[in-house]
């Protein structure tokens, strides 16, 4: 209250100019009258004392109040900050995981390259089968008359014929002209019916991955899998290199 004594001040001059207009009197005024006033000026003094004690004491609520929800508001502010900050570590620390896992992927199938044609698939197939889930796998490789042959399957009963493929038909004579790896969704009705713990399926994705050179001479390894692999980008990566 401080602040408002200039008020108290003010009142008490006032009440003192009142008193001494009373001694220019000729009638001497009665005791009682004296004591009346003052205590009169002690009940208005008292009641602005309380009026603005009350207002100081709503504005300063008020002040408060409005300090503490913008504090709340900055406090959640801050931690909506502090949150898109961790999932920005979080998804750029998945994604350098994950970019380390392809090079090392992309490595580990260059490896498996020779000019054994078998033992590369061999190679290749076994890499493939430790990283992804595999359900179907098929290699073939390309023979004078550009026509691929089946060379080796995992997933496929023995009695099943597995056809020769034609480098200029069909999803794989396209994925072997433009000799990028290929992921097929709508897979056909006809294709192989893959087995699994409730009985026969039909596989949801097919992946097509050619390696081939120049001359359009090479492997091509025929994945399939209930699951979408993230394996388009590798092979791209290894044919590329």
């Amino acid at each position: 209250m401080r602040k408002n004594k200039h008020i108290f001040l003010l009142g008490a001059l006032f009440f003192i100019f009142a008193l001494v207009k009373y001694a220019f009197m000729p009638d001497q005024m009665p005791t009682s009258f004296i004591i009346f006033e003052v205590l009169s000026f002690l009940v208005v003094l008292y009641i602005i004392y309380y009026i603005l004690n009350f207002f100081d004491t709503c504005m300063n609520g008020a002040n408060s109040a409005s300090k503490n929800k913008e504090c709340i508001q900055r406090q959640s502010e801050v931690s909506k900050l502090k949150a898109k900050l961790e999932a920005l570590n979080k998804a750029n620390s998945e994604n350098s995981s994950e970019q380390s896992d392809h090079e090392l992927l992309v490595r580990d199938i260059k490896n498996c390259i020779s000019d054994d044609q078998l033992s590369s698939v061999n190679n290749i197939l076994n890499v493939l089968k430790k990283q992804f889930e595999l359900m179907v796998a098929i290699a073939y490789t390309s023979n004078s008359e550009k026509v691929f042959q089946p060379i080796k399957s995992i997933g496929v009963d023995e009695e099943v014929e597995l056809p020769a493929i034609d480098n200029e038909e069909g999803l794989h004579g396209q994925a072997i002209a433009d000799n990028k790896a290929m992921e097929i969704e709508d897979v056909p009705s006809e294709y192989l019916q893959v087995g699994s713990g409730i009985g026969e399926a039909k596989p949801c994705y097919i992946y097509i991955l050619p390696l081939l050179n120049e001359d359009k001479q090479g492997l091509v390894v025929e994945l399939a899998s209930f699951k979408r692999l993230d394996l388009v980008n590798v092979w791209n990566k290894v044919i590329q290199s």
